[in-house]
């Protein structure tokens, strides 16, 4: 394609009737403004140029390129003639293929009269019933359903033909003129975008999915058609349960095409969230069951990957360094309070980021928890925090705990005198009632068990030079499960509300989120240890209490990592001074 002259390109314009785009055509503009040494003509060029990158998408117009500052290009403020030129070209054309996009340009621009919405509507609808459609073109049927999309939201704008655009695809259904999934979503885009719609056009679109599935029409939109037969059923007042437990049975079906995959899990919990909405108590219960029984095809492989760099081994070189020297030359309570003061831990602004990679827009992602359940907390995406975690902190706390416990520095008898002296553990929590029974906590002893069991185990692992996870079972269960009733005590004598009272006169105990959120305790805990404490104990993170509270973590869960990071978070958590009130 080469255009000599801008009537060349007229003339290309008025033979255009294919619902394709030849891309061609702005190159050949652009080479004809080029070559040109005409003012005129370069100006002519440049509007045709601007005018083929504006596109209309379901009924609103598209800039080529949009940028996250506002501007965008094309913009009106390029047509710096007034738009005469736009004009002449919206009178002049005959195709109603440009002469629908020339007035429609008009219609959304500064000059927004209705005489170019509604000619811009009538070219639409010549266009529409004057076209054909090979039926495997799918790029033409997705142009001719796009023109239809244009057509209905400029004629609902100006309320102008609007009947007789869905009269128009009343026409259309069942015919070749578009194939199934655009009748669908067509059908769908009225259902959703129409204002003030007659009932008797949904109960017609009804009508017609409704034999789409009870003669198998399209079989493979079966779940598109019964999805906006539900939908439909709210405009019309009827009861979805029926097609609730049709799409229900749809998921049941593509499951057992995949059987032994673990994308049987999805489709189970599709069906099952299906016969939830229809109540069907019997199909409930039997799809929970299946899902329980796919849990063993999520045998999802962990890929490790080692990444050497300059930087890394420097990191790593030079805390090596720093905790030799602490070891070695440091006091015992010089040694713990480095756990608790020195940035091992990320900051907290990047405990709620997340990064999606650009491979992610081309797969589905699914989030499981640790029990293979779909997580809808989680969205599968990479947390920087986490990693932080995992790659840094960890292995610094790996370097002070073990060479601490070689050393003899770090172990139960100076860990437990340091928290009795230097925390607010150490104080008496306990009181005589008028019973003479003893009566609160001494945090001490609750504390003890797990620690100790903790050292027994890691003192073997490092003669053996091995860890043992089921050691570390009883330590990591039993320290996880206190720190809720540390957190709550310390909440109690800041004076945080620790009970919240329900309309039915009803008392409870606030979360461990909510106690986290707490006002008071925010003004005291600095902001980096409360991202940790949310890191450790709520779905934010690892969600320690409720995987050990309801027993979703297998013995390969358990590690002397989660007892590094518990202990540090229980250093951290008692550096803070309680005036107990006088007994």
């Amino acid at each position: 394609m080469d255009f000599k002259s801008i009537q060349d390109y007229y003339n290309y314009q008025e033979s255009d009737i294919g619902f394709h785009h030849n891309h061609d055509v702005y190159n050949s503009l652009l080479k004809l403004r080029e070559e040109t040494q005409e003012k005129n003509l370069k100006s002519i060029c440049s509007y045709e140029l601007i005018f083929t990158d504006y596109v209309f998408n379901g009924g609103e117009i598209k800039p080529k390129l949009a940028y996250s500052n506002g501007p965008s290009y094309p913009n009106f403020d390029l047509f710096d003639d007034d738009f005469e030129y736009i004009k002449s070209r919206a009178k002049d054309v005959l195709n109603h293929k440009y002469k629908a996009k020339y007035n429609h340009l008009l219609w959304e621009s500064k000059h927004r009269h209705i005489d170019y919405a509604k000619q811009a509507i009538d070219s639409y609808f010549f266009l529409l019933k004057n076209s054909t459609t090979l039926p495997d073109d799918n790029l033409a049927h997705h142009t001719f359903a796009n023109y239809f999309k244009n057509l209905f939201i400029l004629a609902q704008t100006i309320n102008y033909k609007k009947d007789d655009a869905i009269q128009n695809l009343f026409t259309l259904l069942g015919t070749s003129k578009v194939n199934g999934f655009k009748e669908y979503a067509l059908m769908k885009f009225i259902l959703e975008e129409g204002k003030k719609i007659n009932v008797a056009t949904f109960q017609g679109f009804y009508d017609y999915a409704n034999s789409v599935i009870n003669n198998s029409v399209y079989p493979e939109l079966e779940r598109e058609y019964l999805q906006l037969i539900i939908n439909l059923c709210s405009k019309l007042s009827l009861s979805p349960k029926e097609y609730h437990d049709k799409l229900a049975e749809y998921h049941l079906a593509q499951a057992e095409k995949e059987q032994g995959s673990f994308i049987v899990h999805d489709f189970y919990l599709k069906a099952l969230a299906q016969y939830q909405k229809s109540r069907n108590k019997t199909k409930i219960e039997e799809v929970s069951l299946l899902v329980e029984k796919a849990k063993p095809t999520l045998d999802f492989k962990s890929v490790v990957t080692e990444y050497q760099d300059e930087k890394i081994e420097k990191w790593h070189n030079a805390i090596d360094k720093i905790t030799d020297e602490l070891i070695e030359k440091g006091e015992i309570t010089g040694i713990y309070e480095y756990l608790i003061l020195h940035d091992i831990f990320p900051q907290a602004e990047i405990l709620d980021q997340e990064i999606r990679p650009v491979t992610f827009d081309l797969i589905s992602v699914m989030s499981f928890d640790i029990n293979r359940n779909v997580s809808k907390k989680k969205s599968g995406l990479i947390k920087p925090y986490f990693l932080h975690i995992q790659n840094f902190s960890l292995p610094h706390l790996a370097k002070v705990f073990t060479k601490g416990i070689k050393r003899k520095k770090i172990c139960f008898e100076t860990l437990l005198d340091f928290l009795r002296n230097n925390t607010w553990y150490g104080q008496d929590f306990t009181e005589t009632n008028a019973d003479g029974e003893i009566v609160g906590f001494n945090w001490i002893e609750l504390l003890s068990p797990s620690l100790s069991s903790f050292f027994i185990q890691s003192e073997i692992d490092i003669i053996a030079n091995k860890n043992t996870f089921n050691g570390y079972v009883l330590c990591i269960d039993s320290l996880t499960i206190k720190f809720e009733g540390l957190l709550r005590e310390f909440s109690r004598h800041i004076g945080a509300q620790i009970i919240e009272y329900k309309e039915d006169g009803t008392e409870a105990r606030i979360s461990f989120e909510k106690l986290l959120e707490n006002e008071k305790l925010k003004q005291i805990i600095p902001e980096n240890d409360q991202a940790l404490l949310k890191f450790l104990f709520t779905s934010q993170g690892l969600n320690l209490r409720n995987n050990v509270a309801h027993c979703f973590y297998q013995t390969k869960s358990y590690s002397p990592g989660v007892m590094f990071l518990l202990i540090s978070a229980l250093l951290r958590l008692g550096n803070y001074e309680l005036t107990l009130p006088n007994k």
